[in-house]
């Protein structure tokens, strides 16, 4: 071979050469930002289990009992109101009854 053609050759298995390392530099990079964003996926997923273990749970915990607590309240103002009801029904029917055995 001809010196030129030889330098050619050189050249290009070179070139070749720094492709395939730039492929393979390029291919771990890749591979080391999946590894990171699946770290870091993990890691924001985490804080926001984390997040609503603290905060938003108790938040959720505590409306749960108010409400628990208010329908009582209010269950119990209905049955006095029943009762206060029914007593008046009684005192009518009495005094309804006293009337007419009155005249």
């Amino acid at each position: 071979m001809t010196p030129a053609i030889e330098q050619i050759v050189s050249s290009d298995e070179a070139a070749r050469a720094t492709v395939d390392r730039a492929e393979q530099d390029a291919a771990k990079l890749i591979a080391d930002a999946g590894e990171e964003a699946k770290s870091m996926l993990a890691a924001l997923e985490e804080q926001i289990l984390e997040t609503e273990r603290n905060d938003i749970l108790p938040i959720v915990s505590d409306g749960q009992q108010q409400a628990q607590q208010t329908k009582e309240q209010a269950e119990q103002y209905i049955e006095r109101l029943r009762q206060k009801l029914a007593l008046k029904k009684t005192k009518i029917v009495a005094a309804f009854i006293s009337n007419v055995v009155k005249s």
